[in-house]
């Protein structure tokens, strides 16, 4: 089978594919969909999907027309830490993409995990040179909107655990002192935004804001990346939507979780 690793597990590999599938098709697919897409024998997908419907990782939508179950979200509840985002992620979806339509730019959500920050979720703008996100990515604490929103409101001693690392430059213009870098977390907490300005990759800037729980704790960033642009109209809109939609997110947060 081409593409199957001569150390891997030829079962598993093939599940891969038919869950590979599965992945860009959201309606579903049927059995005959999927031996055609991945190219495996009719009796192996029949086998493999009845096991994946036995443990609840696909569910039958209509006879024979397979989907994602719900014991995905109950996995990813426990990937990580902070995972349990993952399970309000789903009741911020529509708002996120309704935010992403009405600034025109992407938006993502991160949480901090680990010493790095992650991606949980995002909306892509649908227009030209909106920027693209990765779920589950990971990106440095130091640089970024979202970096230093999330780094700005951590525990004092986590926080300076972080800043004893020397943090690493990306571009030329990543903060690299501990200093600076603690007065700028600073400004980022007494302000209540951050920003980016081509810390991460110099063509890209960024605002974000926090995103709190009911207790009023911050919990994740919402952070809409865009070109870099000398249009203070624009930026000023940008800045001013981004801190109102991750306002509207913690009440979200709150109304659901709370």
């Amino acid at each position: 089978m081409s593409g199957t690793s001569t150390n891997g597990n030829p079962t598993i590999e093939r599940m891969v594919m038919i869950l590979n599938a599965l992945e860009r098709a959201p309606s579903g697919l049927s059995q005959s969909d999927l031996v055609q897409q991945t190219g495996l024998a009719r009796s192996t997908v029949y086998r493999i999907l009845n096991s994946l419907a036995d443990s609840r990782l696909l569910r039958e939508t209509a006879p024979g027309t397979y989907v994602f179950g719900n014991r995905f979200l109950e996995l990813a509840a426990r990937v990580t830490p902070t995972s349990h985002f993952f399970s309000l992620a789903r009741y911020l979806q529509s708002d996120l993409e309704a935010l992403a339509a009405n600034i025109g730019q992407s938006c993502k959500i991160s949480v901090y995990e680990n010493g790095a920050i992650m991606v949980v979720a995002g909306a892509t703008a649908k227009r030209p040179h909106a920027l693209n996100y990765e779920i589950g990515e990971y990106l440095p604490v130091h640089a970024g909107g979202a970096s230093k929103v999330l780094m700005a409101y951590l525990p004092d001693d986590e926080r300076e655990r972080l800043l004893r690392k020397n943090p690493v430059a990306l571009t030329e213009r990543t903060i690299t002192d501990r200093n600076q870098l603690r007065k700028e977390l600073a400004e980022v907490r007494a302000q209540g935004w951050a920003e980016d300005r081509g810390e991460y990759s110099l063509s890209v800037s960024a605002f974000a804001a926090p995103i709190r729980d009911h207790t009023g704790a911050v919990i994740a960033a919402l952070s809409v990346p865009f070109l870099t642009t000398a249009d203070e109209a624009l930026r000023d809109r940008l800045r001013a939507e981004t801190i109102s939609g991750a306002d509207k997110l913690s009440r979200l947060i709150a109304h659901y979780a709370g």
